[in-house]
């Protein structure tokens, strides 16, 4: 409110002071003398509007540019300029009424800046009210491209809105990001720059899922007590970060990230690195340009878009420094935090007397340089160096687009928590879109094309920055494991109960064994020793009974109570499984009794590392222990008698289903 009274007090001012200019006096500096076939003695006044104690020796800077542009023949005696300087940027818009009084009262013809912003919008509109070409310098809103308003007026800041928008697009799209969220915090400027990200991002086809502010004065405890973080978690992967004070809050907001344990290689966090045409330190040096690690950690993951020189000034203070020094002016004079505004200030004269010379040169009438709208069109897709040292080492080449806006070369910085310095991953350089026309479309008719300069610094397991949206979504939801769950749970089903079968089947398999007619245990058993043998076979009076004692009495057992069994033993090796083939067999060798057989009374195994087969004993010995004792004298009819008996025995077994049995103990 108090700027539009303030601007209509200007216009009052404007209109009663129009009343006494009326002609061009011979006392002023823009005299123009004509002849039918030439021009000279063209001199122009140009007003720089600057800011008290912001650019010390500005007004010098400006008079280094006339020489050098004297110097190169763009001014001479046919057309110069004189440099007026005035301040303004104060509480009251002092820079408004120094435009005024210059244009009415001063008879100036040009204009560079004014320094701030608020007082740039009202003396640009004036100057298109005027028809006076007018160049700003200093970082300004994304609202002077519209040339529908500001019909006369060129920029020549790298840092503009738009310019820093148009980057950020360029890198989302370099990496196909289309799905971004923006964070930023409340007051104008914030949501200046805002609204500026937000009509490229719609424009270029960029998706912002979630928009999410914080109070101007926020800091990092405050950030993660609100709940957004988890907000954001849940919504995106790509942040934008865009904030009034971009060097403080961009530092409690990753203060913030960290703690909540969100700056891992999953998000990727992108700060266009939006400020004052002073060059502000990182977040993480310190006072004495120290760097805090504690701070740096925070960044990691971080992208920051900044010109291409990034936080390294060196390359544009190198040959500034040689110009100004070259012309009797130490840098110490200088604020050297505000470079950029030297530059630029730098380039605006410069840009403002190659239009004019072009329109000179192609018209050859002197009054042109009074056309504003004129000059504007010349200052369009205008390509020149900037500020050159002794050595022809330039700072930077000035890219003018369609709508006489500064069309800068950009970078990206990837901030890695091992290294000192920030690491270009990428450069972006303006080229022109042919067939375009920046009034109609309300474009600058640029594009910035990407060049990779680092890959593979992603600190991902394959190096591969991350997608906007997780394949599987940020909660899982496009990814339906339904099918894979049932598998799954149907085969752990089947192993399960694979497993419970088989350990039911050697349960019974167990109970099966333990109950079958040949199965001795071992506590069922003793071994009989020598003693105890020869004291039962003492009873026996008989030769026979005694005969051959000697060879078997060493393998001898009684099984339960009272029955007399001789045994063989065998060492196991391992556990000892009957398939039912060998059940069969062995249940058929238990039952086959005979008078002419020695009963198989069964086995003992599984119980420890030995396979005992015991048999009933025999008082008189084997067949084999009779016919090979000499002590025996056997007759013919013993030896039928023997035959006999043997073959009944081969008869009954003959006749039973006993097969041959093989195990391996």
């Amino acid at each position: 409110m108090w700027v539009n009274i303030f601007l209509l007090l200007v216009a009052v001012i404007t209109v009663a002071a129009s009343v006494n200019v009326t002609t061009v006096s011979n006392d002023t500096l823009a005299v123009v003398n004509r002849t039918d076939t030439a021009m000279e003695n063209i001199r122009v006044r140009v007003g720089h509007i600057g800011a008290q104690n912001a650019m010390p020796k500005a007004e010098a800077i400006l008079e280094i540019c006339r020489k050098e542009l004297l110097n190169d023949g763009i001014l001479n005696t046919d057309f110069d300029v004189e440099i007026i300087s005035q301040m303004g940027c104060g509480e009251s818009f002092e820079g408004v009424a120094v435009g005024a009084d210059m244009y009415h009262k001063q008879n100036v013809k040009a204009f560079i800046g004014p320094y701030c912003n608020a007082e740039l919008d009202a003396v640009s509109k004036m100057a298109a009210y005027w028809n006076v070409p007018i160049i700003g310098y200093m970082s300004s809103s994304n609202v002077y491209a519209d040339k529908t308003i500001y019909k006369t007026q060129a920029r020549v800041s790298l840092r503009t809105t738009n310019a820093m928008g148009l980057a950020v697009y360029a890198l989302l799209k370099h990496y196909s990001w289309k799905d971004i969220a923006i964070v930023t915090n409340t007051g104008p400027l914030a949501f200046e720059r805002t609204g500026a990200f937000e009509e490229i991002f719609h424009n270029r086809g960029i998706t912002i899922v979630k928009k999410i502010m914080f109070d101007e004065n926020v800091n990092a405890a405050s950030i993660a007590a609100s709940g957004y973080l988890n907000e954001l978690k849940n919504s995106a992967r790509v942040v934008i970060c865009l904030f009034s004070s971009t060097r403080q809050l961009s530092k409690e907001f990753m203060q913030a990230v960290f703690n909540q344990g969100m700056n891992s290689n999953e998000f990727v966090f992108i700060f266009p690195w939006l400020q004052s045409e002073s060059q502000e330190s990182s977040p993480w040096i310190g006072a004495k340009g120290e760097i805090l690690t504690n701070i740096k950690q925070n960044f990691g993951n971080a992208i920051i878009v900044d010109d291409v020189n990034g936080f390294n000034i060196e390359p544009l203070l190198i040959p500034f420094k040689q110009r100004i020094e070259a012309n009797g002016i130490s840098i110490d004079e200088l604020n050297i935090d505000n470079l950029y505004g030297y530059l630029h200030l730098y380039d605006s004269l410069k840009l403002y007397a190659l239009a004019a010379r072009m329109a000179l040169n192609e018209t050859n009438n002197p009054k042109i340089v009074f056309d504003g709208r004129f000059l504007w069109n010349k200052m369009r897709r205008l390509t020149f160096p900037g500020v050159a040292s002794s050595s022809g080492v330039v700072s930077g080449t000035v890219i003018m687009d369609d709508l006489a806006e500064r069309a800068g070369i950009y970078a990206a910085f990837f901030v890695s928590p091992n290294r000192d310095a920030v690491l270009k991953v990428v450069e972006m350089t303006p080229y022109a879109v042919e067939n375009c026309d920046g009034i109609r479309n309300k474009s600058g008719c640029f594009e910035l094309n990407i060049v990779d300069i680092q890959t593979g610094f992603w600190p991902s397991l394959n190096s591969a920055l991350p997608e906007d949206t997780p394949k599987c979504g940020f909660r899982n939801e496009k990814c339906d494991y339904t099918l894979f769950i049932i598998i799954g749970a149907l085969a752990l089903g089947v192993i399960i109960a694979f497993l419970i079968g088989y350990v039911i089947y050697r349960v019974c398999e167990n109970r099966t064994l333990d109950k079958t007619t040949w199965r001795i245990f071992r506590d069922d058993m003793r071994v009989v020793n020598e003693d105890e043998m020869k004291s039962m076979l003492s009873v026996g009076s008989s030769k026979t009974k005694l005969s051959n004692m000697s060879k078997f009495n060493k393998h001898h057992a009684i099984i339960g109570t009272n029955t007399h069994a001789s045994f063989h033993m065998y060492p196991q090796r391992k556990m000892i499984k009957f398939n039912r083939e060998d059940m069969q067999t062995l249940s058929c060798v238990k039952a086959a009794v005979h008078d002419n057989l020695n009963p198989f009374l069964g086995m003992s195994f599984n119980e420890k590392d030995e396979v005992i087969l015991l048999w009933k004993f025999c008082s008189r010995g084997t067949v084999q222990d009779i016919i090979y004792n000499d002590d025996v004298n056997l007759d013919a009819k013993f030896h039928a008698a023997f035959i006999r008996d043997i073959t009944i025995g081969l008869d009954y077994l003959h006749g039973k289903d006993i097969l041959y049995l093989k195990k391996q103990f």
